[in-house]
């Protein structure tokens, strides 16, 4: 039951994350998500948010990278996940991916980015236009559903927040 439980909890901080970042998040990146979840706080009670996450993750498309966000709103690839359609499609660390599907991960084309990400089902086909050897490269992938540990992961980070706010909150007179 406790592993249920962390399970669904990480696809609940994937779903939180990703519909409140402005660049596409599905690529996998505990980091990222690390990152932005300190910038943000989920008001819905536990279950509700356990509930809705996990909702939302069972239909969201999975890459399989981990990155770092760079100055310039790029994403430097730290790893890719073995088995992943990231490495199926030959991404690579150190790839720097500055554009999906033709639009570039620049503040202006924010809106464009959110509507490009909104939906990242599994069988969905897109592209990374990367930076590698000093050469831009268009690198081609299908979209996996997201794996159980990756969704446990997401939803265990996020299900800590909730019980640290909770006892915050208790703690308060």
């Amino acid at each position: 039951m406790h592993r249920v439980t962390l399970t669904l909890a990480a696809v609940l901080v994937l779903f939180l994350l990703a519909v409140s970042s402005a660049i596409p998040t599905w690529a996998g990146e505990a980091e990222k998500k690390a990152e932005q979840k300190s910038e943000m706080k989920c008001t819905m009670d536990t279950q509700a948010c356990l509930n809705k996450m996990t909702e939302h993750l069972k239909t969201t498309g999975w890459v399989g990278i981990e990155y770092e966000p760079q100055e310039d709103s790029s994403w430097k690839i730290m790893r890719v996940i073995p088995g992943s359609p990231a490495e199926t499609a030959g991404l690579q660390s150190g790839d720097v991916v500055f554009a999906m599907n033709g639009i570039k991960f620049l503040p202006e084309n924010e809106q464009a980015l959110k509507e490009a990400s909104k939906n990242r089902k599994p069988g969905l086909e897109i592209s990374y236009t990367v930076k590698r050897g000093g050469a831009d490269k268009e690198i081609k992938l299908t979209l996996a559903p997201m794996p159980a540990d990756v969704m446990a992961t997401w939803i265990g980070r996020h299900m800590m927040e909730h019980a640290q706010l909770a006892n915050v909150a208790e703690a308060k007179p």
